[in-house]
């Protein structure tokens, strides 16, 4: 996202997968957009809606580092609960998308509708989202290659399979049940891109809904996209990341779990666009209140679960914490709705203040790449951990905890270095190839 002076062009960025577009929005009171019916938006509501990329994306990661994290670090033991579900990362990624990308481009899309604003749109997306996904595709193809000549790894084989390769490249590597292969977290890119394609046809219904249809309805409509994720969702196993039932993927909930939250956001974007960012909201749905609500839940639901279905049927506990995350906690996934329509129009709140800090919206522009290159940092910190069993065997020792911390410190400026060079680079370079009559 960048920022400049006076009347310059503010560019408003999107988590998709987690990746977002970057279309200039002028930040001068009172002017439109090109081809835009609405005023432009402020510029300082760029920096709550890019800050949350990065609570999301840490909140991933600290997902997947959790067993490290509380065996070397104990004294973290309370945020097992919130680190048990960081899966739920990715769902706030999927509503942010459908939100941001919804404010953006509705307008422009519907402005003289046809073929070319749908390809311009797809462009812009695959430009996102695609380059730094290939590149990671390709470091993982050195690091298994390595680990198959010096390990004698299995994984490259099973990874160098043309079929599973294209589908990666076409990004449909997670539209059916067999996937987590090359980089295991890139799925969610697939399932961005079908939200994508859907958008570029659903945009219609969205702008008939901005003209048609109540805000109550509105509100209703944002509520019952989502439930089927929530009552689906609640019907898994604890630990089940809504994803897996035991070893194997759910038929369907990769599309259902994409869809219907971004549809959600979709809809919860026309509210915000019909009231304007300005609009006043009651105490207990300001951002600040939203936020304690979905922490609090995150506790309590765990604490009161009377029906624990542990993945695998195991007790996986570490020093007495169970590291197994009650999927009932997918009942937040409504409140992630409200909680990003209420960023939206809520300036001095502050949750909203502390999401537009400096680091926080650092944090957010480099969420993408950070989301893309953690796994491989913690896929090698294990593997070190794992041939050195007398620092794995003592986690409260100084070793293993500079292990961790240089893995995830590693990760992180790698998600800089990434953001920087590669990402905005590619990102920019396909950018131009858009002819101007398609571009939206």
């Amino acid at each position: 996202m960048n920022t400049t002076d006076g009347n310059a062009a503010v560019a408003l960025t999107d988590p998709a997968g987690p990746a977002g577009p970057e279309v200039p929005i002028t930040d001068t009171p009172g002017t439109t957009t090109p081809h835009a019916a609405e005023p432009a938006k402020p510029a300082s509501h760029i920096l709550q809606l890019t800050g949350v990329r990065a609570l999301a994306a840490s909140w991933v990661l600290m997902f997947h580092f959790r067993p490290e994290l509380l065996l070397g670090f104990g004294f973290l033991h309370p945020l097992v609960p919130l680190m048990n579900v960081g899966y739920l990362g990715v769902d706030l990624f999927f509503v942010l998308s459908g939100f941001i990308l919804t404010y953006t481009h509705l307008d422009r899309m519907i402005d003289g509708y046809s073929w070319k604003k749908m390809v311009g749109f797809l462009w812009l997306r695959f430009s996102r989202i695609w380059p730094l996904m290939f590149f990671m595709m390709l470091v993982w193809a050195a690091y298994l290659a390595f680990l198959t000549v010096h390990n004698n790894d299995g994984r490259m084989q099973a990874a160098l399979n043309p079929e599973r390769f294209l589908a990666h490249v076409f990004l449909v590597q997670a539209w059916t049940t067999t996937h987590h292969d090359w980089n295991p977290i890139d799925w969610s890119l697939s399932a961005e891109w079908m939200a994508y394609l859907a958008f570029t046809v659903f945009v219609v219904l969205f702008a008939k809904l901005r003209l048609h249809v109540s805000s109550r309805g509105l509100v209703l409509l944002a509520l019952f996209s989502v439930l089927p994720v929530v009552f689906i969702g609640m019907g898994f196993q604890d630990g089940s990341d809504l994803l897996w039932n035991n070893d194997n993927i759910v038929e369907g909930i990769v599309p259902l779990r994409v869809l219907s939250e971004f549809a959600g956001g979709a809809i919860v974007s026309i509210l915000v666009m019909r009231h304007g960012t300005n609009a006043r909201l009651p105490w207990f749905l300001r951002p600040t209140t939203v936020f304690v609500v979905i922490i609090a839940l995150l506790y309590l639901i765990p604490a009161i679960d009377p029906a624990k279905r542990w993945r695998y049927d195991q007790n996986w506990s570490i020093y007495g914490h169970l590291m197994w995350g009650s999927i009932e906690t997918v009942v937040v996934v409504p409140l992630f709705l409200l909680l990003i329509g209420s960023l939206a129009v809520s300036r001095r709140d502050l949750f909203t203040r502390l999401l537009a800090t400096r680091v926080l919206v650092w944090g957010g522009k480099v969420s993408f790449a950070l989301y893309l290159v953690h796994w491989l940092y913690l896929d090698a910190m294990r593997r070190v951990l794992g041939n050195h069993l007398h620092i794995a065997d003592r986690p409260t020792s100084l070793a293993y905890r500079l292990i961790v911390l240089v893995a995830i410190a590693l990760a992180v400026l790698s998600a800089h270095l990434l953001f920087n060079f590669v990402e905005e680079r590619a990102r920019k370079t396909m950018r131009r190839l858009l002819p101007r009559s398609m571009n939206v």
